[in-house]
């Protein structure tokens, strides 16, 4: 996953367009941990849910920050941040905060990542800290609409998966399923 970010972090520097960037990730890479599904209503849900860290999220939220469409951030606990912890779920939060239109959080550490959305003034309205991937199914199925790119990022003990299993329709590659960038 931190590849192909990276690859398309260097290519949008370099001045390559979104065509070019989704060839040259159909190259000899096909282990993207991070794909593309169909989502309800014709929205498109962002599955990265392998695997969470501070660092891999917000790379997560850079490339949703670069599509078109009402930006839903799903964010779940990371673990095994040690001392980190609270710190990265900060950083977290504070990035969320300038790319999501929404913001669903599950689990105590994902709380966090709302919490300090709020606190660096993100609208109450627009964040959701919930407890589990239970209730973020729930209240994804009434707020999911067309034109949606929906991000599901979270550590895998936390069975963010589950989200995606529940919403989603077929997986398909990041390359072939990404709606168009803001550019």
């Amino acid at each position: 996953m931190h590849t192909a970010l990276r690859a398309t972090a260097v290519g949008l520097v370099e001045g390559l367009n979104w065509q070019e960037i989704i060839e040259g990730l159909r190259g000899p890479s096909p282990q993207l941990r991070l794909v593309a599904v169909p989502g309800p209503e014709g929205a498109i849900i962002l599955d990265d849910t392998y695997n969470a860290s501070p660092a891999s999220t917000i790379a997560a939220l850079n490339l949703l920050e670069e599509l078109e469409g009402r930006r839903i951030a799903v964010l779940g606990d990371m673990l095994e941040l040690g001392d980190y912890e609270q710190e990265g779920h900060e950083k977290v939060g504070m990035r969320a905060l300038e790319v999501a239109d929404i913001l669903v959080t599950v689990g105590p550490r994902g709380r966090l990542i709302g919490e300090t959305a709020l606190r660096w003034g993100m609208p109450p309205e627009r964040v959701h800290v919930l407890d589990d991937c239970a209730a973020a199914v729930a209240l994804l199925t009434d707020l999911v609409t067309a034109g949606d790119v929906v991000l599901v990022k979270g550590s895998r003990a936390v069975y963010m998966d589950e989200i995606v299993n529940a919403l989603g329709v077929h997986t398909h590659t990041m390359a072939s399923s990404l709606p168009p960038s803001k550019a």
